[in-house]
């Protein structure tokens, strides 16, 4: 079972999967070169909604956390939590993936050993997120970076590995740490 953020994010991937649906429309089948260059506004819109819903992804399971670890507190002191820690970080990068994690107890989360994809160690894993938001910030920013399709679509399949082992992550140590498995 997936937590809610997680739900939510497959919900907003549809977003990504429209915007791709739309730059085929835009690119003949098999096109190359013309379509990076006609369909790479396209492209680049994807890339930042495919950041931005992993950001969203993130703030929403880093909440389903504080929630579950911290539930014999108010919930006044929950959300301020949340609002010092959750709402402060901006793209989710591996530095601040795991700096936020261990506010709850999970030391090194991007470290840990189910992090991979596909057969990549997760080393790959950290190098594909920060290039994301990388390229998500140089386009949200006025310096376009044009990737392929197929440059994207992998970075999709890559973040919704990451975000099933990151539930699952989550999930085991609210299980460790309160007895009970939230999802």
């Amino acid at each position: 079972m997936a937590s809610a953020a997680r739900g939510a994010f497959t919900i907003q991937l549809r977003d990504f999967d429209e915007i791709i649906t739309a730059r085929d429309a835009i690119c003949s089948h098999g096109a190359d070169r013309p379509a990076q260059r006609r369909g790479a506004a396209v492209t680049r819109a994807a890339v930042v909604m495919l950041s931005v819903s992993f950001g969203s992804y993130v703030d929403g399971l880093y909440d389903l956390a504080v929630d579950q670890l911290l539930s014999s507190y108010s919930n006044a002191y929950r959300n301020s939590l949340k609002n010092k820690t959750s709402k402060r970080w901006g793209n989710a990068t591996v530095s601040k993936l795991t700096k936020r994690f261990l506010n709850l107890g999970i030391p090194w989360i991007m470290e840990d050993s189910r992090i991979h994809w596909q057969k990549f160690s997760n080393a790959t894993v950290w190098n594909i997120l920060d290039e994301i938001v990388n390229v998500r910030n140089s386009n949200a920013h006025g310096k376009p970076r044009t990737i392929g399709k197929l440059a994207a679509v992998k970075w999709k399949d890559a973040l919704e590995e990451l975000a099933d082992k990151l539930d699952e992550i989550v999930a085991d140590h609210i299980d460790q740490e309160t007895g009970s498995r939230p999802w």
